[in-house]
């Protein structure tokens, strides 16, 4: 079986429950406008592997994303796994500082960057779906779990673009909120989200880099956007120096600020404790 169309028409979710229900082995292959082209493979329900050639991160930068890792241990962990020929996902496993559960948790992670990147831009993609022998597997999810999330993940994108109102694209800090009060006043998950948060990312990115499931991640969103914290990119300026707040995770101290250049690359806003609580 094989077929092939727009992803407007017929989107990820349906496509993937296809490979669901049928059970068989085989690919789906999106590709979209900017020339990224994500790869699926599934097998007996399962998804078996999936590759994408679009600029994602890798193991060690989602880490460091999740506040898992320091640059400087990244950077070391990397070096190693190089000198000895290995991964570093291998090397992290050998050395125990990942648990074989917590190594299949970023990989799923991984793979719903992927999905959510291109359930996100499903309006401007193409599909092929084959249904026949396939070599690849290297991971073993079940397809109904990231369903799952990717429905409720579509779901609550509408509301935060109901609450958000017209535009889209990236999201941004509010350019009136006062983030001095504000921030301080915030329960920590939602500080956890909002550190996440820098002009650079669309709610689906946001989503993908968050400690929280998708949806999760997309409610708490909607929250920051009723608070009006959170706006669309194109709706703020480009101020030439923001503030930056670090609060630390017990909240005891109330949060240290400095003036940072929009020069420099290093863009979120707020910047959370390394180790999540």
């Amino acid at each position: 079986m094989s077929a092939s169309g727009s992803l407007a028409t017929i989107g990820v979710a349906e496509l993937l429950q296809i490979g669901a229900l049928f059970r068989k082995m085989g690919s789906l292959v999106c590709t979209f406008n900017d020339d990224r082209s994500i790869a699926v493979y599934l097998q007996d329900g399962y998804l078996s592997g999936l590759t994408d050639t679009g600029a994602v991160w890798q193991l060690g930068d989602l880490l460091e994303c999740m506040g898992l890792l320091s640059e400087a241990e990244k950077f070391r962990l990397l070096a190693e796994a190089r000198l000895h020929g290995k991964r570093l996902g291998q090397l992290m496993l050998e050395a125990g500082v990942l648990s074989r559960a917590e190594m299949e948790g970023l990989l799923w992670r991984l793979i719903m960057q992927s999905l959510l990147y291109a359930v996100e831009n499903e309006a401007d993609g193409w599909f092929e779906l084959e249904l026949s022998a396939v070599s690849q597997t290297s991971v073993m999810f079940p397809i109904n779990d990231f369903l799952i999330e990717i429905t409720s993940a579509v779901d609550e994108l509408e509301r935060l673009r109901s609450v958000l109102g017209p535009g889209g694209g990236r999201v941004a800090l509010s350019s009136v909120a006062d983030l001095a009060d504000d921030v301080h006043a915030l329960p920590y998950r939602l500080v956890q989200v909002l550190a996440h948060v820098d002009r650079d990312k669309t709610p689906m990115e946001v989503a993908a880099s968050s400690p929280f499931s998708p949806s999760e991640t997309l409610r708490l969103l909607s929250e920051l956007g009723r608070l009006g914290l959170v706006v669309w990119a194109a709706a703020v300026g480009d101020p030439e120096a923001e503030v930056v707040f670090f609060l630390e995770p017990s909240g005891g101290e109330p949060p240290s600020r400095r003036v940072k250049d929009r020069s420099s690359p290093v863009s979120p806003l707020i910047e959370l404790g390394r180790r999540l609580p």
